[in-house]
């Protein structure tokens, strides 16, 4: 398990983007770096567009329905919850609020099927919490500004 974590490309970023400014200064690279990150958002919407399949599902509905209850709905709740429960307020407990709401990850669904987590099941989580999700940031953002 340890050999899987060492050798694992997010895992080996992370760690190279935390030692490596430590000995090197990375500010002739700003320029680069900027322009790299303008294209995230762009190859996220190709990646969602690459996943999104949308067939028969049907045998699945209740999985799916468990799942993204779970994400859309019940979690956003747990961590609103949270923030009444601490009197939180202010950029960060809405933040924590929204990123609970918004859709299934990407990755998620790649490393479930990846892993053999049944995966007639990712790709449709994926995919419908995706369009769902749409939905009910709207809501959840409709929340915050009324009770926070």
């Amino acid at each position: 398990m340890a050999g899987k974590l060492f050798s694992f490309p997010p895992f080996i970023a992370i760690i190279a983007a935390l030692v490596i400014p430590n000995f090197f200064s990375l500010a002739a690279f700003g320029p680069l770096f900027d322009k790299l990150a303008s294209t995230i958002a762009p190859l996220a919407l190709f990646s969602v567009g690459l996943q999104l399949r949308l067939g028969n599902f049907t045998s699945e509905i209740k999985h799916i329905s468990v799942a993204l209850g779970y994400k859309l709905i019940l979690g956003p709740v747990l961590i609103l919850l949270v923030v009444f429960a601490f009197h939180l307020n202010g950029m960060i407990a809405k933040i924590s609020i929204f990123e609970a709401a918004v859709g299934p990850m990407i990755s998620a669904g790649i490393l479930a099927e990846d892993f053999g987590l049944n995966p007639e099941l990712c790709n449709p989580v994926v995919s419908i919490g995706i369009l769902a999700s749409l939905i009910t940031t709207a809501g959840w953002y409709a929340i915050m500004n009324y009770y926070l």
